[in-house]
């Protein structure tokens, strides 16, 4: 199921890419989606947090428009990134993995 899922979602926003490319010329939309499809194809540790951006415009974008299937693909994916199967090939940034150490979480100093 993983496996699926990995593929799939990369896939749909190719699919995608080529279907605003060509019936509605949106170039940069386009184009971003293939870079998301590229981080997400490469399992990219940024991949999911620029999937739920670009994702999370596009639906705002197509609501604006009143283009309601745009609107319901974007939910959809989002929606597809909360399967377990996704979470387990995409994980989530959390604070343990990240280059930025905190030594002391302390927010005031003590006097």
């Amino acid at each position: 199921m993983s496996r699926a899922v990995a593929m799939a979602l990369p896939l749909t926003l190719v699919v995608y890419a080529v279907v605003a490319a060509v019936h509605f010329e949106r170039w940069v939309s386009a184009a971003v989606a293939i870079v998301v499809a590229v981080l997400l194809w490469r399992r990219h540790r940024r991949a999911r947090f620029s999937a739920y951006i670009f994702l999370s415009a596009m639906a705002l974008r197509s609501l604006m428009l009143h283009m309601w299937p745009l609107a319901a693909f974007a939910v959809a994916v989002i929606a597809a990134l909360q399967l377990l199967a996704a979470r387990r090939t995409w994980p989530s940034v959390n604070r343990a993995r990240s280059p930025v150490r905190v030594v002391n979480d302390d927010r005031m100093a003590t006097p």
